[in-house]
């Protein structure tokens, strides 16, 4: 068997020219030398929810035709440009979760802990529709195994932020579509209960469920990295479009500012002290 001396809790620190992007309990995983890279999780960690993920040219498009090259082998090529979590110390109520990507180390094979520590089961879960669901698992990967899971998870990100953005902008439009219509054509419609000038209605965010307990409130302002975002009624963020309805989500808007891959419930903070959303998002599920 073979021994690797490896601290699970070893990081290495974003680099300075990240600056205050991302969140200072962030892990950086990619770019890290490999000593860096955990393949253990620290004692009484659950799993590594990703903030920050984008992938180098190299790692091509995530959909392939005949007569494109061959995917580049991430044993030896290097396809996480960007891969950064957070560790979280057990799996969080999902349904407030909505978007979020984890990854999960285990140790290799049948699950015992001194088995080979120089590899490990790389686990990627994403939380949808209310649970934690794993997408994709690899077996038995070395130090490398940031630039094995980054497309995957860029992919998983992509598609359920572009997916709550989505739904945000529906539920924006229903509140003053269901008031100009009459009250039969609206039911028809499935859009009864709207009243004229009420709020938009609920997006499917945790957003929402913070204005609904009273931590965050309409027209509040939340800062990240020089930038700052309006909420808006119904659970939805406005960064100072002209546009009525140029709304964005909490994840949505923080990668399109950020140039990369970003979950921006680590991201953003409540202006007025400073308070991460994440921390706020945590309340939720914790009894009073």
């Amino acid at each position: 068997m073979n021994t690797v001396n490896r601290d699970p809790v070893t990081r290495t620190r974003p680099r300075d020219d990240l600056g205050p992007a991302l969140p200072p309990e962030a892990v950086l995983l990619a770019p890290a030398p490999p000593e860096a890279v955990p393949l253990r999780p620290p004692a009484g960690a659950w799993g590594l929810v990703v903030v920050a993920v984008r992938t180098t040219p190299a790692a091509g498009d995530p959909i392939r035709f005949v007569g494109d090259a061959p995917a580049p082998d991430p044993a030896h090529t290097d396809t996480a440009a960007l891969l950064a979590g957070v560790w979280l110390p057990a799996p969080p109520p999902a349904d407030a979760h909505d978007g979020d990507v984890v990854v999960r180390l285990h140790p290799p094979g049948n699950g015992d802990p001194d088995d080979d520590p120089a590899v490990a089961d790389v686990e990627i879960l994403a939380a949808t529709h209310g649970e934690w669901t794993t997408v994709r698992r690899w077996r038995s990967v070395g130090a490398r195994w940031p630039h094995q899971v980054a497309l995957s998870v860029l992919v998983h990100m992509r598609f359920l932020s572009d997916a709550a953005l989505n739904d945000a902008h529906w539920a924006t439009l229903t509140g003053p579509i269901a008031a100009a219509m009459p009250a039969w054509f609206s039911r028809e419609l499935g859009l009864a209960g709207e009243s004229a000038g009420s709020a938009p209605r609920r997006a499917p965010d945790a957003l929402a469920a913070l204005i609904e307990a009273g931590l965050i409130e309409v027209g509040e302002q939340l800062v990240w990295g020089g930038h700052t975002a309006t909420v808006r009624a119904g659970g939805v963020l406005h960064d100072g479009a002209a546009h009525e309805f140029a709304v964005a989500t909490v994840t949505s808007l923080a990668t399109s500012l950020a140039g990369y891959t970003a979950n921006g419930w680590h991201l953003w903070h409540r202006a007025r002290d400073h308070r991460p959303l994440s921390a706020l998002r945590t309340e939720l599920g914790t009894p009073q």
